[in-house]
């Protein structure tokens, strides 16, 4: 073996041994104190192995592909959304999420992605270096959440491994692949975009945590094979001229839908899109049909069919008589299969708004999953 290999595989056992002894005794490497261990780490590579340029062909058509698979990616994961479900995000670009995961994400995945690229570059494609400069990452991405996890049950044990360790397993493993075939820039983008989202987007799907360590397992694997066929096509003979276009001009129309589901289904804007989860509309509104509320109108009369909370659930059923108290209204409504009126009063602030329009059997999925 090489000195050089040596010397790298010596550098990477020590920086394991650090990570494991920030796990196992005071847990000293959180958020910004691991960005600043990276920005030292930067100039003591240099001087070991000095430090090496991205010079990789191709940077920008790679570039396109990511942002290509990222839109593909964002694409399906909020139609899941509308199946498991949408929700607000609290740290959408407040004072607080900036400070405590913007900035440092953005940071530490920049100064991480070009240690790791330069550190692959000294392994060379030497197998044992390789699988320890992998498995650096793999240790600096886990060393924070092995030591607040609990290894008490097997439970807890198969929690762990399934939600943190093969996630983190998957990632760094496509992440290492790709920067040592096509730089540290692709990585960074993708790794950017697909940790920052909760961070920046107002409205997030909300899956439980096993669809999304399912999620992370499998969409950086898919990254990187998706990267390595187009590097291949790349290689092999030259891409047509309106090839990006095409695939632009592909993604436009599924964005536009998914935008416009986003619109309704969110209950930021004016018209609201809600899945009926029972019967008691029949016939006119079944179960599984999505009913459109008009959330602007504040005028509401007898016959109307109206969308109100009831104990943190919505509930849609049409108004039968209408009473003023003091200065306000309150509603009594009845679903129109049902035998008798509601027993509680529906009181003004409770209103989401009227009914206007509905859309027969599409919320069926969304139904069926919140009764599974």
């Amino acid at each position: 073996m090489k000195k050089g290999y040596k010397r790298l595989i010596m550098f990477s056992v020590l920086l394991i041994v650090l990570f494991i002894g920030n796990t196992f005794l005071i847990n000293f490497l959180s958020s910004y104190k691991m960005i600043a261990l990276l920005i030292t780490l930067i100039p003591i590579f240099n001087w070991l192995f000095v430090l090496e340029k991205d010079h990789h062909r191709y940077t920008n058509d790679v570039l396109f592909e990511v942002i290509v698979y990222l839109i593909s990616f964002f694409l399906l994961y909020y139609l899941l959304g509308f199946i498991v479900g949408l929700a607000r995000n609290q740290n959408y670009f407040t004072l607080y999420g900036i400070k405590a995961f913007i900035i440092p994400i953005i940071t530490y995945c920049i100064i991480r992605e070009f240690l790791r690229y330069n550190m692959l570059c000294k392994a060379d494609g030497n197998k044992l270096a390789t699988i320890v400069v992998v498995a650096v990452f793999i240790a600096m991405d886990i060393t924070n959440s092995l030591y607040f996890a609990s290894f008490q049950t097997k439970y807890e044990i198969l929690r762990f491994v399934a939600l943190t360790l093969l996630p983190s397993v998957s990632k760094n493993i496509s992440y290492s692949y790709i920067s040592r075939k096509m730089g540290y820039k692709p990585v960074i983008l993708f790794d950017l975009i697909f940790s920052l989202y909760p961070y920046t987007f107002p409205i997030i799907p909300n899956p439980n945590e096993y669809i999304v360590s399912i999620i992370y397992l499998i969409v950086p694997v898919i990254f990187a094979l998706r990267l390595f066929k187009f590097f291949e096509k790349k290689e092999d003979y030259y891409l047509p001229s309106n090839y990006y276009k095409k695939k632009l001009k592909g993604a436009i129309i599924p964005t536009i839908i998914v935008l416009a589901m986003i619109y309704l289904y969110s209950g930021y804007f004016r018209f609201y899109a809600i899945a009926i989860a029972s019967g008691s509309m029949n016939p006119k509104i079944k179960k599984g049909d999505i009913v459109i509320v008009d959330r602007k109108q504040n005028d509401f009369k007898k016959g109307q069919v109206i969308a109100y909370w009831k104990e943190n659930v919505i509930v849609v059923h049409r108004i039968v008589k209408k009473v003023k108290l003091d200065d306000s209204y309150v509603y009594y409504t009845k679903g129109d299969a049902n035998e008798h009126i509601d027993d509680f009063l529906i009181e003004e602030n409770m209103i989401i708004g009227n009914v206007k329009n509905k859309i027969s059997y599409i919320g069926y999925p969304t139904v069926w999953f919140s009764e599974n």
